[in-house]
């Protein structure tokens, strides 16, 4: 069997590899395996952050002491973060899978900000890919959502830049299981990817694999190909929209005129870059709604943000 670590060369460059990298490793196949295949490719300037989501009681701690014995082992530092993912969901109405992203990323942004690095690399598989993909076609977030992850992209969090590298979306899961068996790696199964309770837990669960089971796993390979095609396009306008979106504030009277597609790629990409994760359809159709004269001046955003017109100008109150 090939080693997916032909892929780190392939379809997603990672740096150089005397950089620094914070690893995010949860204790699960994915990450795991990510970690070996790094130290494989000499890479050996590694982090290791593990967040600690308190979401299951001794399991979640004892996760926490598998990826701190696991760095020991490798000779690499560790760093731990936790919170009260549950207190903070139900405090600031966000689902739970929302409140734990936006804690874990907070808790990533700390280490990078803390080992002066600003790249951060994830273990996201062709399989979280293709999920990622039917996902964004459920909630109608067009092609930005299609297009799926990127291998690298930016994020600013907490006023902390990052660069995130995702080496894996081109290697299946049962690849990654194989490198681990291969190579008698030990890895912790987190009994609630099993639960059919959360959104994507149901996509994963019950929907993708009745999509094998009707047409075949083959379909996998076609989302991944129009992603790729999602994604060129997505670059193409992307780039025509990033000059008006980058500013704090959007003048309406440049909005006004433009094509509805370029419109909604211009504040789709303005609200990610005012720090609005992951934006869908409804997000960006109420900030165009702003646009209508005699509409409210003012519409919700999430984590209790809002996007407001005033004086010409759309702009994101805290």
């Amino acid at each position: 069997m090939k080693s997916p670590i032909l892929h780190f060369s392939t379809s997603a460059p990672i740096p150089r590899k005397r950089k620094k990298l914070i690893v995010a490793v949860s204790g699960g196949a994915d990450s795991v395996a990510l970690l070996h295949l790094l130290l494989d490719a000499g890479h050996r300037n590694l982090v290791v952050a593990h967040f600690n989501h308190r979401l299951r009681g001794r399991a979640s701690s004892v996760d926490a002491l598998f990826v701190e014995r696991l760095a020991v082992s490798l000779e690499l530092p560790f760093e731990l973060g936790s919170g009260n993912v549950r207190g903070e969901s139900r405090n600031r109405k966000l689902s739970l899978e929302t409140a734990a992203r936006e804690a874990r990323y907070g808790f990533l942004a700390s280490v990078a900000k803390k080992h002066r690095t600003r790249s951060l690399v994830l273990a996201h598989h062709a399989d979280d890919q293709v999920e990622t993909c039917l996902f964004q076609f459920l909630r109608g977030s067009g092609a930005a959502g299609l297009s799926g992850m990127k291998p690298v992209s930016r994020r600013t969090i907490a006023r902390t830049p990052l660069d995130l590298y995702r080496p894996l979306l081109g290697v299946q899961k049962t690849v990654l299981l194989s490198y681990l068996k291969e190579r008698k790696i030990c890895f912790r199964e987190d009994a609630t990817n099993a639960v059919a309770d959360a959104a994507r837990n149901k996509l994963r669960i019950k929907v993708l694999p009745l999509i094998d089971e009707l047409f075949g796993p083959s379909f996998r390979g076609s989302v991944l190909r129009s992603a790729q095609i999602f994604a060129e396009e997505e670059n193409f306008l992307s780039g025509l929209a990033l000059p008006i979106a980058v500013h704090e504030v959007l003048s309406m009277k440049i909005l006004r005129p433009l094509h509805p597609a370029l419109q909604r790629r211009v504040i789709h990409t303005w609200l990610k870059t005012r720090g609005i994760l992951e934006p869908g359809f409804a997000e960006v159709e109420r900030t165009l709604s702003l646009l209508e004269r005699g509409a409210p001046a003012k519409i919700n955003l999430p984590c209790d943000r809002h996007a407001r017109r005033r004086a010409g100008v759309l702009f994101i109150e805290p």
